[in-house]
């Protein structure tokens, strides 16, 4: 079995970038639904919001796990040294996965999905605004936009660049065919056979049209713009991820 461990924040298009990925190792796509996807028999399963309703994604990896190649799972706005797979749900190594029914793996990855600041941010606020994101009980949940979700930004930003984690951007991702090959070969040891134009889940803004523009479809709070403004970290890493910092 081989192990993808993929951390994306909300909003931030990971989704999508999941799919490629996993039409590029079998030749089709997921569903996107929640929670569990078996992938056309393949031999590949895809848990979304792996790190949510934990007793539930520990129940499909032990049903799915003797007949899973490729299993994915999707962390979403978790922290980077989480992993469902050993009872701490602590990673620390590949030695450190201890649950009994995937033991014998052969390879593990940890990967890092990253979208521009600002564009990730306006869409949650949108999100936010539409009350587009509800719970499993029809609750509606609002994502943070404070300093909580620049905290969690600037970290994942940071393992990138210290490259413990692999790590691919957004952007490049959408425009860049050479930069998605060169992480499918690096992560996957495949070329891209399959392009980006993939399932991904519902966009804040209704629409894919100029999604690295969505800072100016929406008014940002003024304390968030200070809060911004003021973060010379952030500006820092913006910069060394070849973002531009923004007077907003």
């Amino acid at each position: 079995m081989k192990i993808f461990e993929i951390f994306g924040l909300a909003r931030s298009g990971h989704h999508a970038i999941i799919n490629w990925m996993i039409k590029n190792v079998c030749g089709y796509e997921a569903e996107m639904k929640w929670k569990l996807d078996l992938v056309n028999g393949k031999g590949v399963t895809y848990i979304n919001e792996a790190n949510l309703d934990t007793e539930v994604t520990l129940k499909y990896i032990n049903d799915q796990a003797p007949t899973t190649k490729f299993l994915f799972l999707s962390y979403e706005n978790s922290e980077l040294d989480y992993s469902i797979l050993n009872t701490e749900k602590k990673y620390f190594f590949p030695t450190s996965i201890d649950l009994e029914c995937i033991k014998n793996f052969h390879y593990n990855r940890r990967i890092i999905i990253l979208r521009n600041f600002y564009n990730n941010l306006a869409s949650r606020l949108k999100a936010n605004q539409e009350n587009i994101v509800l719970s499993r009980d029809g609750e509606v949940l609002q994502w943070d936009v404070g300093q909580n979700f620049v905290d969690q930004w600037k970290n994942n930003a940071k393992n990138i660049l210290n490259n413990n984690f692999h790590g691919i951007k957004y952007e490049d991702w959408m425009v860049d065919k050479s930069k998605r090959n060169e992480f499918l070969n690096k992560v996957f040891g495949v070329d891209e056979f399959f392009d980006n134009k993939v399932l991904g889940t519902h966009s804040s803004f209704g629409d894919i049209e100029n999604v690295n523009k969505r800072h100016k479809q929406i008014e940002i709070p003024n304390d968030i713009k200070e809060l911004i403004k003021k973060d010379n970290e952030l500006h820092y890493l913006m910069g060394k991820l070849g973002y531009e910092y923004l007077e907003i």
